[in-house]
């Protein structure tokens, strides 16, 4: 079952949020909820469905980088290569992120993800 959150929640307390995994588990569109904090949630479905894979989400803190959303750099589309070039972490990685600050709530930050994730475009 789903656990529900409030969306006034402060970001900080679900931004490395975790449901318990089964190691066997398989990552699907109707499993994502369990790999990922609820703060990505909506932005990863997004992805999802535009066809741009994900690599990982979370705090960014082990790698000094915003809280957010890695992707796969590589498997864009030259359109979506153009839009994610200054989102670049690595030669074949890119972030949609946003800064959190102590009083972000859940629904500002998901907000910030979204309109970036909405200048995608299907491929």
């Amino acid at each position: 079952m789903k656990q529900q959150f409030d969306k006034n929640m402060l970001a900080m307390e679900l931004v490395d949020f975790k449901s318990d995994i089964d190691s066997n588990q398989e990552f699907s569109y109707d499993t994502m909820h369990l790999f990922c904090s609820p703060l990505f949630l909506e932005a990863m479905k997004l992805l999802y469905d535009k066809n741009i894979q994900t690599m990982s989400c979370g705090s960014g803190k082990e790698r000094g980088i915003l809280p957010g959303i890695t992707c796969n750099y590589l498997m864009l589309s030259d359109e979506n290569k153009e839009i994610a070039k200054d989102m670049l972490i690595s030669p074949h990685e890119f972030r949609i992120g946003a800064a959190i600050k102590d009083n972000t709530t859940f629904s500002e930050f998901e907000e910030k993800l979204l309109k970036i994730v909405q200048l995608f475009k299907q491929q």
